[in-house]
């Protein structure tokens, strides 16, 4: 797992607490069937887990490493033809598209908390107009601005891609999601 922000993990946090007082007030109170109950939180959890906490983005020996919720990709920066920054940190070339769940573009709102830092990072003059997802102040503007540096800086970029099937996302849909189909199929 990559570094999130703290929100996220403190919505993983609250939600495993609220999940460990509907298991005990299914333990204490007999509400329904336990199993059931322990089964639906489990699904609930699991959903929580992969959407707040398993995406990360991050640049490591001149590759963008993006874990989204069922995929791993580790794309060689100079296979990296466009960069899109609109809504998350999107990336393209001969690999296809790929969308950064854990590198979102702010809201539009941004403009009022953007430091004279961020003017100076991209090399603009105070006026000049950027989007919110560009400021490198920003998770998407900051890699952004990483991979443009690299791809500027001349030198050799790797070009290997591999785009993969992130086994811990699938476990955390299916396995809850087929137990509980077992559970109501027997």
């Amino acid at each position: 797992m990559g570094k999130r922000p703290f929100s996220s993990y403190l919505i993983a946090v609250v939600s495993l607490v609220l999940a460990g007082l509907a298991t005990a007030q299914a333990l204490l109170f007999g509400l329904g069937d336990v199993v059931e109950t322990l089964l639906w939180l489990g699904v609930a959890l699991g959903l929580v887990w992969l959407g707040y906490v398993v995406p990360s983005a991050e640049i490591r020996n001149q590759q963008l490493v993006v874990v989204n919720p069922f995929r791993i990709a580790k794309i060689g920066l100079g296979a990296i033809e466009n960069i899109d920054t609109r809504f998350a940190l999107k990336v393209s070339g001969s690999f296809g598209k790929l969308s950064a769940w854990a590198a979102p573009a702010p809201g539009r709102l941004r403009f009022r908390s953007h430091s004279t830092e961020d003017y100076k990072a991209l090399g603009l003059k105070q006026g000049q107009q950027v989007r919110p997802g560009d400021l490198p102040s920003t998770i998407s503007g900051s890699l952004a601005m990483q991979i443009r540096i690299a791809q500027k800086g001349g030198g050799e970029l790797p070009t290997d891609v591999q785009i993969g099937i992130n086994p811990l996302g699938v476990a955390l849909a299916v396995v809850p999601s087929l137990l509980l189909v077992f559970h109501y199929w027997t």
